[in-house]
């Protein structure tokens, strides 16, 4: 069964280019890396079943993510690993991809 969260790479070019073009998001985080790790530290906390990642601003008012574990209940799993510490492009941005203008 294909999992229903995956886009094609076209879909993907689209969805990045409109918010890369939108006046509203200009001079703004364009992606955010993190080490597959800081991931697996909260997929393998016990009960978690999904991972949200909310939007926020770093110290030094730039957008960023901040990821954390979801239980079964919905509940964000505040108790246990919260991640962010990401490496945000501009700065360390892929060199050659087609989801960057």
């Amino acid at each position: 069964m294909p999992n229903p969260n995956e886009i094609t790479l076209a879909e993907a070019i689209t969805m990045t280019h409109a918010y890369q073009n939108d006046s509203l998001f200009s001079g703004q985080t364009i992606s955010a890396k993190i080490p597959n790790a800081a991931y697996l530290e909260i997929i393998n906390q016990p009960g978690c079943v999904e991972v949200r990642t909310y939007f926020a601003k770093n110290a030094a008012g730039a957008l960023t993510l901040v990821m954390v574990g979801v239980d079964t209940n919905g509940n964000d799993m505040t108790a246990g690993k919260i991640m962010n510490r990401a490496k945000l492009c501009p700065i360390e941005c892929a060199p050659n991809s087609p989801l960057m203008l």
